[in-house]
């Protein structure tokens, strides 16, 4: 696996960041539509954290590990609800902000940093 699919799918998940925002804003629904694209970040950072935790045979949890975990099911549960139509409380939309905000803010971090540094191979 090369680092140009990488960075490709960094670029299409920004964009798709910037759509929801663009969208949201012109559908007066910024609340509910980021609210499914933090519940499709979180499906899919679970999915990848299953997947690559299925191969160790004794799995130790570190601290960083679960609060990440956390972490993510909390942006989950309030996108959920958020979604099930709850959108207009102001807690709701603050959690749904705060997941948005931290999952560009990783997503552009990990595009600078495997801009930055050149590898061979990934995996």
């Amino acid at each position: 696996m090369n680092d140009i699919y990488v960075i490709t799918a960094l670029i299409m998940i920004l964009i798709g960041h910037l759509a929801a925002i663009t969208i949201g804003y012109k559908m007066q629904k910024t609340t509910l539509i980021i609210s499914y694209l933090n519940a499709v970040i979180v499906i899919g950072i679970f999915i990848f954290w299953v997947l690559n935790s299925m191969h160790i045979k004794q799995h130790n949890f570190e601290f960083r590990e679960l609060f990440v975990i956390g972490m993510e099911a909390c942006i989950l549960l309030f996108a959920l609800y958020s979604i099930k139509g709850f959108y207009k409380k102001t807690y709701v939309k603050v959690i749904n902000y705060i997941g948005f905000a931290i999952h560009l803010l990783a997503t552009t971090g990990m595009l600078y940093f495997i801009t930055t540094f050149k590898f061979d191979r990934l995996f």
